[in-house]
């Protein structure tokens, strides 16, 4: 987390609030894949990339990003970081 809220204040992230209006959407997208049960976090983060004009989102959610499309029907392209597979001793 330390690594995170350095690269953060160097600017290495782009940090922007969601207003009323990337919440309406947020919450449209949410019932827009209601099946998904996205919730308001990951409709809020596609409701804002969207606002933005971001489509490259770091991401282990490719169930829930991977479905969601924008409007004019824009996908994201998702960067995963793979989990580290268990090492037995």
């Amino acid at each position: 987390m330390n690594a995170f809220m350095r690269d953060l204040s160097r600017g290495a992230f782009t940090y922007a609030a969601p207003t009323v209006t990337i919440l309406d959407r947020a919450m449209e997208i949410d019932r827009q894949y209601a099946d998904l049960e996205l919730g308001l976090v990951d409709a809020s983060v596609a409701a804002l990339a969207e606002e933005l004009g971001v489509y490259r989102l770091a991401t282990r959610d490719v169930r829930h990003f991977s479905a969601v499309r924008l409007l004019g029907g824009k996908s994201f392209e998702l960067v995963v970081q793979p989990r580290r597979a268990d090492r037995n001793p």
